[in-house]
């Protein structure tokens, strides 16, 4: 028995399988319409100041890369503009 032979029955058993029913709309239901959040846990309030943290070094570290490529790069037009004039 060749491999597409193989996968076609395979892909056939796939369809015919039934997923089990299960219903769980009440229960979100009821806990969307208490009012009542879920505590934060303590792994969730570290990656919480983590990403706070992180998010505040990264907006100063890309103000300071933006500015040295800019001035860095700022020479580079007026010497090819120069260059080019030359020829």
């Amino acid at each position: 028995m060749n491999w597409e032979k193989r996968i076609e029955i395979l892909a056939a058993r796939a369809r015919a399988e039934q997923p089990p029913h299960v219903d769980v709309s009440q229960s979100v239901l009821s806990i969307l319409t208490s009012g009542q959040a879920a505590p934060i846990t303590v792994a969730e309030r570290l990656w919480m100041w983590l990403a706070a943290g992180s998010a505040a070094v990264a907006v100063p570290a890309a103000a300071v890369a933006v500015a040295l490529y800019n001035g860095s790069t700022g020479p580079l037009p007026e010497i090819v503009d120069s260059i080019a004039w030359v020829m």
